[in-house]
């Protein structure tokens, strides 16, 4: 294997697990690489590691196509007009440019399909609030780009007077298909039945708007959601939804890749990396107001 294969594959390595990555330090290229000079040889070893390579078919494509639920706001979701908005929107399109200046395509699917959608090469990537979780691992690759954490929404003023997790015993909470707030809260219920308590009643909405609009209207007594879908519906109906527990179950958060795509891998690393060190990655998480969740 040679030895620009090996810093691609330990560069991929160090962001799939949440490790910072330190600049490259590629240096430009002043001299043709035709000179046998081993100085001028370690430059264009530099300058062809800088340039990321993507898979035959994406390198000869227009387009990259992004998988999405499109229901994970402020990250992805659709706006009033039906445009995609969010964190991961402005950097999906940042990831397309810098992969050789692609359009995006939107493929949506409900967040339980997103996987089977990519496996069936419907799409490139998922773009969607994905966390990482090693059962998840086993059959894609993900890409971390920051933190996600889980809250509980409970009307404004918390009438039923949720707490703690425990709290929730004998309510209806409200969760979304596929999500891990559903995995966690299954967890929960078998902690109160084994202490003798009501479980919570989980209802389950194929998407997020569905779930806080049945909270809205008193269907459910809760949602489990995470903190950043929370905190952009209170931000938009601040008199009706409040958080009732402190934010649990910190998770690091990616974009999902076809294990059979290690070059797309490799490349959408390059890009992440390309982005934290010219600060774009930062100013996109500040302007969607969830810089606590940027990568350490």
């Amino acid at each position: 294997m040679s030895e620009a294969r090996l810093k691609r594959q330990s560069l991929a390595s160090q962001l799939l697990q949440g490790t910072p990555l330190q600049p490259t330090g590629v240096m430009p290229m002043h001299k043709p690489c035709a000179l046998v000079a081993v100085f001028t040889l370690s430059l264009c070893s530099q300058w062809a590691f800088a340039a990321p390579e993507l898979p035959e078919r994406l390198s000869k494509s227009e387009k990259i196509v992004y998988c999405s639920g499109m229901d994970s706001p402020p990250l992805v979701s659709f706006d009033v007009k039906q445009k995609p908005v969010g964190l991961q929107v402005d950097m999906g399109e940042a990831i397309a440019q810098r992969l050789g200046d692609k359009k995006v395509e939107w493929r949506i699917s409900p967040f339980a399909g997103l996987i089977p959608a990519l496996l069936a090469q419907q799409c490139d990537m998922i773009v969607d609030q994905l966390f990482d979780k090693p059962e998840r691992r086993e059959v894609i690759d993900i890409v971390n780009f920051m933190y996600s954490s889980q809250s509980i929404v409970v009307p404004k003023g918390n009438p039923k007077g949720v707490n703690t997790l425990e709290d929730l015993s004998g309510l209806k909470v409200a969760v979304s298909n596929g999500s891990t707030i559903r995995v966690l809260l299954g967890k929960e219920n078998e902690k109160l039945e084994a202490a003798g308590k009501a479980p919570m009643k989980l209802v389950v909405y194929n998407v997020d708007a569905d779930a806080f609009q049945a909270l809205r209207i008193n269907q459910v007594d809760a949602f489990g959601t995470t903190v950043e879908s929370a905190g952009h519906y209170q931000q938009l109906a601040p008199d009706l939804f409040q958080s009732a527990v402190p934010a649990f179950n910190r998770i690091l958060t990616g974009f999902g890749v076809r294990k059979s795509d290690p070059q797309l891998t490799v490349a959408l690393t390059e890009v992440l990396q390309g982005m934290r060190a010219d600060g774009s990655y930062a100013a996109l998480l500040s302007k969607w107001h969830v810089d606590s969740d940027k990568l350490d």
